[in-house]
């Protein structure tokens, strides 16, 4: 049973390596919760209610139907080419990006 008593060994190690790493991010997410609860408290403190650009404003834009008209057409957006659809000539010395 030398084998198993190796695989249990392995087991608890790589279980104890987990289980630190669970406290860590525990710990880590705790940290980081009050270290945005004191920003924001500290900002409430120090800026809250000196800017009026700082209320809640809701704005709602209203068009009748009618008054819409659109020649937009369906697509993915790209304009086609308006270069011809014949081949290059081959013997050109430059490539087509260094145009």
């Amino acid at each position: 049973m030398n084998t198993e008593d190796g695989k249990q060994a392995v087991f608890q190690t790589e279980l104890a390596k987990l289980e630190a790493i669970a406290g860590l991010r525990q710990a880590l997410d705790s940290h980081y919760r009050r270290m945005c609860e004191a920003a924001r408290s500290d900002w409430e403190r120090l800026f809250g209610g000196k800017d009026p650009a700082d209320k809640c404003v809701s704005v709602r834009i209203a068009v009748e139907p009618s008054a819409i008209q659109t020649t937009a057409t369906r697509g993915s957006g790209f304009l086609k080419s308006r270069r011809p659809a014949g081949s290059k000539p081959a013997s050109k010395g430059v490539p087509g990006f260094a145009h």
